[in-house]
């Protein structure tokens, strides 16, 4: 008898009829003979709301009453479809971090899972019970409520996945899986049936909304079977997370993913010493603030300008933390520009194709589309355009890589 971690996101669980719906594809597990602990998030839209509140009367700090606040939204969620199982003829139980327990470390509206206690829940299986864990929070070590970052309900379910060393993982969306580029965007997108934990991993730290990439990064530490697929049909089709291997006959480029929740910063004229750079990064650092993609130039005064990306969300708190340290950073000038789009491109491929950087570069200037930010790894190319030029950019990137082509399998030599 398998047993599977299901987890519901948002717009799964975002009114009575889909909890009800959620019963239905839960018992169905059932009555394929598994066992299953599912995992909640808010309703769609509730922590928003709810964020919005605590924001408006206390902003730019992260406090533990901000977690008690954003995190209600999954325990209301919780308690619903557990009555929603026990409606449908189930015997279910709602569980919150604190009854489990979920132990986190103190970083609040941020924290990070360190270990899960899974007697609790085996003993409600064991009981013949669904448990139904409310995603996304946690309890630090002086028993307070944290929470765990934005889209933290997935590493919720692949940790618990972990613990009580499940054989899959599932994540339910409102998509029926991970595709080649944003479809509302790019309509030749088309689902994946795989994706290497590698290129999950990139694309979630890109930007993409379908997994955080705390939950893949943790799943493949400990080989938990990752599927993404939709709740909102009845079709069992969607991606499948696999080790890099089972991915290596795969196109070059796999996914273009795109991020409008960033903004580009420029500091110029920093004191041109060494260590300029640890001393911002370990300012911007004290106010939990993450640049990325930091490029350092030095001008023909002696000085030194630096770029890079921060979440528009920190534009407030970072313009508050510069001005702090102005004296000590010794910078004469700082802007911030909201108007742009970073586009990550990504796939096993850039590995060993140098070809692949030359094709990225020259199909945006084939469209007079300017990039004002380049930044590479093994798997990853991140640009940073302006952000009216995003449509026409997505369109000519996945064009460029056919992916709106299924990749074509080769046959094994015999």
């Amino acid at each position: 008898m398998a047993l599977y971690v299901l987890k519901f996101g948002g717009t799964s669980v975002s009114n009575l009829a889909r909890l009800e719906h959620v019963a239905q594809v839960v018992r169905q597990e059932i009555l394929n003979g598994n066992r299953i602990v599912v995992v909640v998030s808010a309703m769609a839209g509730i922590t928003d709301q709810l964020v919005g509140y605590s924001q408006a009367l206390c902003p730019h700090e992260a406090t533990q009453e901000h977690d008690v606040v954003a995190s209600a939204g999954e325990q209301v969620t919780a308690g619903l479809l557990a009555l929603a199982l026990k409606k449908a003829g189930m015997k279910a139980r709602s569980f919150l971090a604190w009854q489990i327990p979920i132990h986190t470390d103190s970083v609040s509206t941020n924290a990070r899972i360190l270990h899960i206690s899974p007697d609790k829940i085996n003993e409600s299986i064991s009981q013949g019970e669904i448990p139904v864990v409310a995603g996304f929070q946690g309890m630090d070590k002086n028993y307070i409520l944290t929470t765990l970052g934005r889209g933290g309900s997935d590493t919720t379910a692949v940790a618990l996945a972990v613990a009580l060393k499940a054989d899959r993982c599932d994540i339910y969306t409102d998509v029926d899986g991970v595709y080649t580029a944003d479809p509302r965007l790019v309509p030749e997108a088309r689902r994946q049936d795989t994706l290497s934990y590698n290129e999950m991993f990139e694309m979630a730290a890109a930007g993409a909304k379908v997994l955080q990439a705390r939950s893949v990064e943790m799943a493949m530490k400990h080989g938990i079977k990752l599927r993404v697929l939709s709740s909102l049909t009845d079709s069992s089709k969607g991606t499948v997370i696999v080790d890099d291997e089972q991915t290596a006959k795969k196109g070059n480029i796999t996914s273009i993913v795109h991020s409008l929740q960033e903004a580009k910063v420029t500091v110029r004229g920093l004191k041109n010493v060494p260590g300029i750079a640890a001393k911002l990064y370990t300012t911007m650092g004290q106010s939990n603030i993450l640049i990325d993609m930091m490029t350092q130039s030095h001008t023909l005064d002696g000085a030194c300008d630096m770029d890079g990306m921060i979440s528009r969300s920190d534009i407030e708190r970072f313009n508050e933390t510069m001005m702090k340290f102005k004296d000590d950073l010794g910078f004469t000038e700082l802007s911030i520009n909201k108007n742009v789009a970073k586009v990550t491109i990504v796939g096993i491929g850039l590995r060993s194709n140098m070809d692949i950087p030359a094709l990225i570069c020259r199909t945006l200037a084939d469209e007079g589309i300017n990039i004002y930010m380049i930044y590479s790894s093994e798997i990853k190319m991140s640009l940073v355009i302006n952000q009216l030029c995003l449509q026409p950019a997505l369109t000519a990137l996945h064009k460029a890589f056919k992916l709106d082509q299924y990749p074509k399998i080769e046959k094994e030599a015999a």
